[in-house]
């Protein structure tokens, strides 16, 4: 099975301080990743997405990019969110190839289209190319031209839906951030919500979910059991765990098969 695991933007870098990343945790994290492959020999195939934190986050509101580009300010705040996120790219990149890993990046600028906001095309042979031959395609939010808002800005959910859908069966969707998974008290903290059955053929709501007080332009936790809810219901995705990446050993159990976090399922009839 296919696992698609995103280190958000919280795990990675610290959202208070404007381009700041948290080197040790990335450093740890990669060696967990490392770990784990060598465990789980041509059996580990996994796919890594990591959100812009503190980079891209920040002149993304500045300039509002995900809701169009249509002037020369902002056509230069496009600009400044894409140099942004590729450099907090460039670090995580850089993080995995020391540990090891056979990490192979893939922007979307470079190949995706999208139309009000969605994603339209892309072509994704490259990345399935890569991940076949024992590579680990490495995917983060960034901006694309769009033919209705001129520019506008994907997040790494979005960007793992439209990878989902080419993957000959449903995988495995690990968000992890720096939160221990969903609560019903945020931000309180008392009261974790240990498993969530989504319905698939109604609406939902999840009224106890709150936005990031830290600026995430693509919709904080929301957005992320928005993306999740989606997958279910496509049937591309067998499961999904929001869990906390802060914690040492985290991730290496979690791609080892261990459930913690919040686990989120398809409700059975």
């Amino acid at each position: 099975m296919i696992q698609l695991l995103k280190l958000g933007g919280s795990l990675i870098t610290d959202k208070a301080n404007a381009k700041t990343p948290r080197r040790e945790t990335l450093s740890r994290i990669a060696l967990e990743i490392a770990a784990y492959r060598r465990c789980a020999g041509a059996d580990g195939r996994l796919i890594l997405g990591h959100g812009s934190g503190s980079f891209g986050h920040i002149p993304a509101k500045k300039y509002q990019t995900r809701s169009g580009v249509r002037s020369a300010e902002a056509w230069r705040g496009f600009a400044e969110v894409h140099s942004e996120a590729t450099a907090l790219n460039r670090l995580v990149l850089d993080a995995l190839r020391e540990a090891g890993l056979p990490v192979l990046s893939f922007t979307a600028m470079d190949g995706i289209r999208c139309v009000g906001g969605r994603i339209a095309e892309w072509d994704l042979t490259p990345l399935i190319r890569a991940l076949d031959n024992g590579l680990i395609p490495l995917v983060f939010g960034d901006t694309a031209f769009d033919s209705v808002r001129g520019g506008t800005i994907v997040s790494t959910e979005e960007l793992f839906g439209a990878i989902l859908e080419r993957l000959p069966e449903p995988s495995r969707v690990l968000l992890a951030g720096i939160e221990d998974g969903i609560y019903s008290d945020f931000p309180i903290r008392e009261k974790p919500i240990r498993a969530v059955s989504l319905p698939l053929n109604q609406d939902y709501k999840l009224q106890y979910v709150k936005e990031s007080i830290y600026p995430d332009v693509t919709g904080g936790m929301k957005s992320k059991i928005d993306a999740v809810a989606g997958f279910l219901r496509d049937g591309t995705a067998k499961e999904a765990l929001i869990f906390s990446g802060d914690k040492p050993g985290a991730i290496e159990r979690v791609l080892s098969g261990e459930r913690i976090g919040t686990v989120i399922t398809a409700a059975r009839d």
